[in-house]
Parts: structure tokens; sequence; C-alpha cells
């Protein structure tokens, strides 16, 4: 039987051929007292606007064993997505195909090795309660920076995480250090002022108007929105770190999306067909 230091290792090595830039392994126990505090007072502020999913999936946030009863480990991937692109009224990450589904396929190999070592594991990634950018901290993958997004010195805020719950004890790694600091450019950047100490303010993000606000926009959100079609990379863009990060090693986040000044629907739906707009512009008028 292999020892859990070879098999993390061999966790790791698949994951880089898979073409992951990120891992690290922490423990799947329940989040703290502190942390539990942070989040309810975010809650309860009204700052998660229209998602009420956010309440609902609260429990699972800080106790991860409620997505998995028998995890001992989470196994935290992360995938650079940065290219440059002369489109900034949509959001980077929604410039190529659906990264659910281009993660979901190349992360197969990695719960693989798990169960060849007879572990049994569940996956998340994005599209579950878990609070992944807690246990990208916990695992050492980046701190979580002031616009509450994964911060690392290899590449800003631009990567997408992967969560693998299992039962298998594996070597832990240290969590990040805060190498954000007193910096607090992602705040300054921010054309709407939704980022605060307290956290994002959903009602007036960008990314929460132009994307999970299921009601009309009102006057005064529109004109916050401005001219963006889908999301808004205002404070990814101001971060220090991510000002030279290198392109994204997996083919298919290096596209980009270029629109007319003013795009019709046909336009619109054409960009949006394989991507993560299609939950926009592909299920609802507009």
């Amino acid at each position: 039987m292999k020892s859990p230091e070879l098999i993390k290792s061999e966790l790791f090595r698949t994951a880089m051929k898979c073409g992951f830039d990120g891992f690290g392994v922490c423990s799947a126990d329940d989040f703290s007292g502190a942390e539990r505090a942070r989040l309810d007072a975010w809650l309860e502020s009204g700052m998660c606007a229209e998602m009420g999913y956010l309440r609902r999936g609260a429990d699972t946030k800080l106790s991860p064993r409620k997505f998995m009863p028998n995890a001992i480990s989470a196994i935290c991937l992360a995938a650079n997505f940065f290219r440059k692109s002369p489109e900034t009224r949509i959001a980077l990450y929604a410039q190529g195909p659906d990264y659910h589904h281009v993660l979901r396929n190349r992360i197969r190999e990695v719960e693989d090795i798990i169960a060849a070592n007879g572990g049994e594991y569940r996956t998340s990634i994005d599209a579950s309660p878990l609070w992944e950018k807690a246990i990208a901290a916990r695992a050492g993958i980046g701190c979580i920076g002031k616009n509450t997004l994964i911060i690392r010195k290899f590449n800003g805020p631009w990567s997408f995480l992967c969560v693998i719950l299992c039962n298998l004890k594996l070597p832990t790694d240290a969590p990040a250090q805060d190498i954000c600091g007193n910096c607090d450019i992602c705040i300054k950047a921010c054309p709407s002022r939704a980022i605060s100490s307290a956290g994002i303010d959903a009602r007036k993000c960008i990314s929460y108007l132009t994307i999970e606000k299921k009601s009309a926009l009102s006057e005064e959100e529109t004109k916050l929105s401005h001219n963006k079609i889908f999301g808004c990379d205002a404070c990814l863009r101001a971060c220090p770190y991510g000002k030279d990060a290198p392109e994204a090693a997996i083919e298919e986040f290096r596209g980009t999306i270029q629109l007319p000044q003013n795009p019709s629907r046909d336009d619109l739906l054409n960009a949006a067909r394989g991507t993560p707009m299609w939950r926009r512009f592909g299920k609802r008028e507009f």
C-alpha cells in the first residue's frame, strides 16, 4: 500500500500534467468561529443581494463535511486563465469555453489516482456551496485579497479553483500568508465602490448586476454597469500581482472575444455559445 506522501506526490504530478499550476492539501475540518462570524455578518448586511443560494449554502461553506460526510482531506487545484484581450466589456474568464466543462475533463485523472488508492471523493468546480476560496487559502494556494478573490504571486487573481474532498488522510500544506498587506489598489479601482473592508457589496458590484441579478436593473444600476456586457475585471486588472501574469497553459483558456461597439442580439448569442455567458444570453431575455 502506498504511503500518504507518495499518493500526494502522484496527485501533484498528475495535476500538473493535466494543466493545473496550483496544488495544495488541507484538512476538511470546519472553519473557525472568526470565519463563521465574518460570513454571517456579510450575509446579514444584505450584501448578498438576490443570491439566496448563498444563505442556503452557508452551513456547507463553513463545514465541508456537509458536502462529503466522510471527508478527511481537501485537495485544491488552481488553473491560470489569464490572456490579453482587447474586449474589456466581458470578464476574461467568460471569453472562452465554459471552464466548468474544461476543468471537469482535466480533473478526472486526478480523481482516478484517489480511486486507485482505495479512496472515495467528491469534486466541486465552482458549482457547489463549498467555500472554495477559503479552502484554497487554507491549502496554501493563495491568500484571499480585499476583492475576496484568491491572490497568488504567480498570476495575481487570474485563477480558476477546483476542490476534491476525499477520505484519504494526506499530508497537508501550510496555509497561505497574506501578500496584500496594506495595498488597497483593487478597492480604489472598483468603478462602483463595491469593495470595502466588509467584503463585496453585490448590490453595487457590476459583475453581480450583469451576470447574477434576475430582476430588471434600476436606472441607478444601469448607470453603475455603464457599458459592461458580462462581468467586470476592474479589480482583477488593477492587482499588482496580476500585471505580469503568464498566458494560460490550458489551451481552451487562451481564446478571446471582440464584439462590435454596439452588438446586436445575434452578436451576443453567437459570442455566448459554449461560454459562461450562455447562462445569461442563451436563457434569459435581454
